[in-house]
């Protein structure tokens, strides 16, 4: 226990330096070029316009709508998540995952760059506001314990967090990992789904879930597989909507 609770003590620390090193608004957080202040994301003009941010995305997967008309899209999903078997309601996701977005995530996942979690919020409340999404509750896809004492602190998490304070609505840490499951990019759809059936458990909570609307938010969304086994989850204490918000999609 006070060996963990140095190791924590110590990633704080390392998250204050990289805020003092790393500010808001002197340098963009994808080139590392000079930019105003006033820049949006804190991006440079460049990267800004690189960014491939989803306009129009599916009503049920949120990934962008390719080939076809909005007119022609099917009301109950897309050519890549009809006749799915998805326990949530809707996928909200920001941006197409691209070499140059991927920088985001992974700066804020692999290079503790903890700031990177402020701009994803604002990005993501932004999207909130364009759908009109109404929820209850913000939840959180978790990191296994392991991967939490190595990495100093969870992703997902942090975003939620950072969320909860622009939209006003509270975050509730519910969702908890049994095992510890591997890399999941290195696996197929298949491979995901089978790796993660009953990897969750849900909390004991104090807040009521039962006919209120949940926000589950993640970093990526690629087959839905980790937020399909977490919804399956939620939905039996009687929710009424699940969304799911990510940063990026795979298309």
């Amino acid at each position: 226990m006070i060996k963990n609770n140095f190791f924590n003590i110590f990633i704080n620390a390392i998250n204050i330096l990289l805020e003092f090193l790393y500010p808001d608004n002197i340098n963009c957080i994808l080139c590392d070029n000079p930019i105003n202040k006033t820049n949006t994301y804190s991006m440079c003009k460049e990267c800004f316009t690189n960014i491939s941010f989803i306009l129009d995305g599916c009503v049920k997967c949120g990934k962008p709508i390719i080939n076809y008309s909005l007119e022609d899209q099917n009301i109950e999903g897309c050519n890549y998540c009809l006749n799915k078997g998805f326990y949530f309601d809707k996928v909200i996701s920001c941006i197409e995952y691209t070499q140059l977005s991927k920088k985001i995530v992974f700066g804020l996942k692999y290079n503790n760059k903890t700031y990177m979690s402020k701009y994803i919020a604002q990005i993501m409340k932004e999207k909130l506001e364009l759908e009109d999404i109404k929820f209850d509750y913000i939840l959180f896809v978790p990191l296994h314990k392991k991967r939490m004492r190595k990495r100093g602190f969870n992703q997902a998490e942090k975003i939620a967090r950072n969320l909860s304070d622009l939209v006003n609505v509270p975050i509730i840490d519910k969702i908890d990992r049994k095992y510890n499951t591997r890399r999941l990019y290195i696996l197929n759809k298949e491979e995901r789904k089978k790796e993660l059936k009953n990897a969750f458990i849900l909390k004991e909570v104090k807040e009521n879930l039962k006919n209120k609307n949940i926000l589950l938010v993640d970093d990526i969304f690629t087959t839905g597989s980790t937020v399909n086994e977490i919804s399956k989850l939620i939905r039996v204490e009687g929710v009424n909507k699940i969304f799911i918000m990510t940063f990026l999609t795979r298309v």
